[in-house]
């Protein structure tokens, strides 16, 4: 197989996967939601220790949505850089580790959605239950560290 490459394509579990089949957001939507109520749970009892299930119900669904518009976002974001690159170089989606640049385009759009989902959980999600706003800062910051899309590093060439 002289001068022929072969290259095998792994699109599971990437954003763009979401986007080529559209089914697996049967799959992803409820995961994204197991996910930020399990993270939601520990954060309410390790930060805000009173009335769980009274401020898991309030905000729940907000959190889930906003998570997912932040992840969203950050997807538009990331095609958007891609969009640029492709007019010098491309390859940020493909392969982020293979280079500075792409890699640096990656974690600011894994980093943007991280903010934004701190700033939307809490200014919106948290607004209106009986936490404190210490409280309503630690548990917005642990939902973005632990659910910010940082899958957007896996490669899709292995």
């Amino acid at each position: 197989m002289k001068g022929k490459q072969v290259k095998l394509y792994n699109i599971g579990f990437h954003p763009i996967f979401l986007f080529l089949f559209p089914q697996m957001w049967l799959i992803s939507l409820p995961l994204n939601f197991i996910m930020d109520s399990a993270i939601l749970l520990i954060g309410l009892k390790v930060f805000g220790k009173t009335e769980i299930k009274f401020n898991y119900k309030k905000v729940i669904l907000k959190t889930w949505i906003f998570g997912y518009l932040s992840d969203l976002i950050a997807t538009g974001l990331l095609f958007g850089f891609e969009c640029m690159a492709n007019l010098w170089r491309g390859d940020i989606l493909v392969n982020p580790f293979g280079s500075v640049s792409s890699f640096l385009l990656v974690l600011v759009s894994v980093a943007s959605a991280g903010f934004l989902i701190y700033l939307f959980n809490y200014k919106i999600a948290l607004k209106k239950t009986n936490l404190d706003n210490a409280v309503k800062k630690k548990v917005s910051l642990l939902l973005a560290l632990c659910t910010a899309p940082y899958l957007f590093f896996m490669p899709v060439v292995w």
